[in-house]
């Protein structure tokens, strides 16, 4: 019978733990330079929702508790890099963000995505204009 309470014991605590990790939080504070931090939610986050049913975002509105707000919110898996008793470990969580929010994590990738077609398309018509030149 020990073992067996032991057994589910293990049990428990493997599930505990991965309801911990599934879900993560960030903050986006400095999302312009395309950075941002991730971190496991806290026990009252994870007996609360927060970060799983809400935003995840730690400075957003709509991170605390759920109340009657239900905004739209978007499930992205993200590479996350941690210390743990002095080893390096990298594992896929899922970080849950409002609209706003998913803009704001999006937000370099964009610009840097824009400003690469815009200068293609700035080589494009340099190129056409040269064409031009070259016929005449």
């Amino acid at each position: 019978e020990e073992k067996d309470s032991s057994w589910e014991d293990k049990l428990a605590s493997k599930y505990y733990s991965s309801l911990y990790r599934e879900f993560a939080v960030c903050d986006l504070k400095h999302y312009k330079s395309g950075n941002f931090a991730l971190r496991w939610r806290t026990e009252e986050e994870v007996l609360s929702g927060a970060g799983e049913t809400t935003c995840g975002n730690t400075r957003c509105v709509h991170h605390g508790p759920s109340g009657d707000y239900k905004a739209s919110l978007t499930t992205l898996e993200l590479p996350f890099t941690y210390s743990e008793h002095g080893e390096t470990k990298s594992a896929l969580v899922k970080a849950v963000l409002c609209k706003k929010c998913l803009d704001k994590m999006m937000w370099k990738r964009r610009k840097e995505r824009s400003e690469k077609a815009g200068d293609s398309e700035e080589r494009r018509s340099d190129d056409v204009a040269e064409d031009k030149r070259h016929k005449r």
